[in-house]
């Protein structure tokens, strides 16, 4: 027996019949148990999705209920087995990967990955016989319902992913004229999905529409500037500068000559990420986890502390809004990224999300880096900025302290607000990434709303980000400004929505050697309109005698 979740929820016997749930209710409690992925789900949230704010007399007894019509639907395996099994505190299905189309899609998918740099073709047979799997929305009808509004989300982000493969294949495959239509079509859906653009003037240019690759270019550029504040990333921009040179390496179809490269990892080389050649290494933390920093450029040392939750590998893959203001800098300093414990290239168990532990994590990280070091700290990476500089002033050297805060509650001053935002997070981490993300930029995209969310998603699970931001509204380093001996640079967008004017204003009053920039605009971190500015200023202050 399968089960089909690339579409509505289906099940196929063993000899190919189909056949799907009874009712809404059914439906919801397959979807439920199948997204929860081998995973037990517990009573009480089974109950809660089925029923909602309206459950029965007695919950257990009618979930009981549900489960045996489920299993009426669900014959016994061919050895006698049930796949729907109780087990404290609740449920679960007993699946292989193999019992889900989904899992035969992403096996092909890996496997078309693997043989791809070396046989394009059949690399495209086996991406197509992949996005044949699919018959609609995944968990069609049961999008909106947690969790399996997380495993559909994921899944979509897959079948977008192989969709690029295949275009990435065909071109590599010397069939340009058959992918140029095809990703044409892909971006103008997914405008805001770098690698499919650069695939497409890579096609474009084998077909010999050079002018037309250029001004793909072009629009590119100003749609990222106007939807996301960022720049091309160094693969787009290398792209661009082989064009006009006439030096892209043309694919050539297989056995007719070497095969193109592989696209490059987003990190640990210098032709394919956001911040050029980046150089990753661990370092054992405080909390008893390995964290993974990086460096990229060459000069003073620069250290830019993560923010709320972010990945290393999503800032050098040119995806985090701060990407294009690091990569500006390591034209003039030595960049350092780090990933705080939990989020990123540093999963595993926080012990400890406060101030503290984040001060001392970055102290271990500063401590690998010939110091003393200056400080880069964007959105709600300011206090602990301040801390590690009140309380190891011999480590810093400057502040860059850009759309950030001293002092939480006064900040944020909604309790009510606070509370329930940590909630949804934990609840349904899809929705709330996509809520926040929304306050970045005045008036974005869909597409720009969705970029931002995976960016997200992408860098910490729902726990971590939860605690990490409950952490966030709790800090306060008001009493330290004052001790603070390094000079600081402050700037901050007038009408920023995540974090208020407020807090820039709290740390430029409160240091006592700053030099506070107010920015005007309604965004949070650096625009790309702004940034040559922003950079020079940077500079100029970091390298200030």
């Amino acid at each position: 027996m399968r089960f089909g979740v690339l579409g509505p929820i289906v099940v196929w016997d063993d000899q190919g019949a189909s056949r799907e749930p009874r009712g809404p209710r059914q439906r919801t409690l397959l979807g439920a148990l199948l997204a929860a992925e081998g995973d037990v789900v517990p009573v009480d949230r089974l109950v809660d999705l089925l029923w909602g704010d309206e459950p029965p007399h007695n919950p257990a007894a009618a979930l009981q209920s549900q489960v045996h019509r489920l299993r009426q639907m669900l014959p016994p395996t061919s050895d006698g087995t049930w796949q729907l099994v109780t087990r404290p505190p609740g449920y679960v299905m007993a699946l292989s990967r193999d019992d889900l189309d989904a899992g035969s899609f992403l096996a092909l998918t890996t496997e078309a990955q693997q043989c791809l740099p070396t046989a394009p073709s059949r690399a495209v047979t086996l991406l197509e016989d992949a996005l044949a799997l699919w018959r609609g929305p995944a968990y069609a009808g049961l999008e909106d319902k947690d969790p399996v509004q997380l495993q559909a989300i994921r899944l979509e982000e897959a079948r977008l992913l192989a969709l690029e493969l295949r275009g990435e294949a065909l071109v590599a495959a010397g069939r340009a004229a058959e992918a140029v239509p095809f990703l044409e079509a892909f971006v103008a859906h997914h405008p805001l999905r770098e690698q499919a653009r650069v695939t497409l003037l890579r096609g474009l240019y084998a077909l010999g529409r050079h002018a037309d690759a250029l001004a793909g270019y072009q629009a590119y550029r100003r749609q990222l500037a106007d939807e996301l504040g960022l720049e091309p990333g160094a693969a787009m921009r290398q792209l661009e500068g082989e064009i006009l040179r006439h030096q892209v390496t043309t694919p050539r179809p297989a056995g007719g000559g070497p095969s193109p490269e592989p696209t490059p990892p987003p990190y640990g080389r210098s032709d394919g990420s956001g911040l050029g050649a980046v150089h990753m290494r661990y370092v054992d933390g405080p909390q008893g986890c390995a964290v993974a920093y990086a460096t990229a450029g060459q000069g003073p040392v620069l250290v830019s502390l993560p923010g709320w939750i972010s990945s290393i590998d999503v800032v050098s893959a040119g995806r985090d809004p701060r990407s294009s203001i690091l990569h500006r800098l390591t034209a003039d300093f030595t960049v350092a990224i780090y990933d705080r414990v939990g989020t990123g290239l540093s999963r595993g168990p926080v012990s400890d999300h406060g101030l503290a532990a984040s001060a001392e994590e970055l102290a271990t990280v500063v401590g690998q880096l010939p110091g003393p070091v200056s400080l880069l700290a964007m959105s709600q990476a300011g206090p602990v900025a301040v801390a590690l500089a009140a309380e190891r002033p011999e480590l810093v050297h400057r502040l860059v302290l850009f759309g950030t805060y001293a002092d939480g509650p006064s900040t944020f001053t909604n309790e009510a607000v606070r509370t329930s935002v940590v909630s949804l997070i934990r609840a349904h981490w899809g929705m709330a990434s996509n809520l926040m993300t929304e306050l970045f930029r005045p008036e974005m995209s869909s597409e720009a709303t969705r970029h931002l969310s995976r960016v997200l998603r992408d860098s910490a699970d729902a726990e971590t980000a939860a605690d990490y931001l409950q952490a966030v509204y709790e800090a306060t380093v008001t009493d330290l400004l004052p001790r603070v001996t390094a000079p600081a640079l402050v700037l901050h967008y007038r009408n920023d929505r995540v974090i208020p004017f407020v807090g820039g204003r709290q740390l430029a009053a409160g240091l006592p050697d700053a030099r506070f920039i107010a920015l005007d605009g309604g965004y949070h971190l650096p625009d790309a309109l702004d940034l040559d500015r922003i950079a020079e200023e940077i500079r100029r202050f970091l390298l200030r005698r």
